[in-house]
């Protein structure tokens, strides 16, 4: 990546941690969501393995969840100091002292300069590979590979071009990258079935790739989301 090009990446980024600095404001106001990563939880429970890696982590809801059933050795990342201040407190009674250690604050773009290549046994990325360009969403792509262990899992959704908002306008320059205009100005990306097998497919075996409808935890709106279960070979 040419220095003006990584520049400009790492500006768009110091947008979404500023918006999710202060979506996460709002999270503890809104009513829970399902999320498709309980789903792949459930149904790959006996596949998925130690240490368990969650990009985009959030307030830590879904690592809250692993714990409770019993798998402790967890790390998270997020690009939000809020968020990632959340989930240290509310994963402190599982993981002690430690905390810190496992729960960074970080741009996933750069995940194997925070964590261990060929460390993680599953990667889980809900809803966050998108809050992107397409560019830095492949650099995603690149960096759950690297730090991933052959045989290991990844869970991957991001949004599906089949709803973009009427407020969305494309970016110039990037596949399937559009800025929010009303949205504090970020970028995210919306892609279609080619587009995500393009995001993944020379670096995983795809397990599972569906469509499916998601309500907004916040806004309480639908949307679409492209739902991947992958394999690093």
């Amino acid at each position: 990546m040419l220095f003006d090009d990584k520049m400009k990446l790492e500006d768009e980024h110091r947008k979404i941690k500023e918006f999710w600095d202060r979506k996460m404001s709002q999270r503890s106001k809104s009513p829970p969501q399902f999320r498709y990563q309980e789903y792949f939880y459930l149904k790959y429970r006996d596949q998925i393995k130690e240490p368990i890696l969650d990009l985009g982590c959030g307030d830590g809801e879904f690592l809250d969840m692993v714990c409770k059933d019993g798998k402790l050795d967890i790390y998270g990342l997020d690009i939000s100091e809020v968020a990632v201040q959340l989930a240290r407190k509310r994963l402190y009674p599982y993981l002690g002292n430690s905390v810190d250690g496992r729960i960074k604050m970080g741009d996933m773009i750069f995940t194997s300069n925070y964590f261990k290549k060929d460390f993680f046994g599953t990667v889980v990325c809900e809803g966050t590979i998108h809050q992107s360009t397409c560019t830095g969403a492949r650099m995603t792509a690149n960096e759950i590979h690297k730090v991933l262990v052959c045989g290991g899992l990844a869970y991957i959704s991001t949004r599906s071009s089949s709803t973009i908002p009427y407020h969305a306008t494309q970016v110039e320059g990037e596949r399937e990258t559009y800025r929010m205009v009303g949205e504090g100005g970020v970028v995210r990306c919306y892609f279609s079935r080619e587009g995500v097998v393009r995001l993944v497919e020379d670096l995983f075996e795809i397990i599972e790739l569906e469509e499916k409808e998601v309500i907004l935890r916040v806004e309480g709106t639908p949307y679409k989301m492209w739902i991947l279960v992958l394999k690093k070979p």
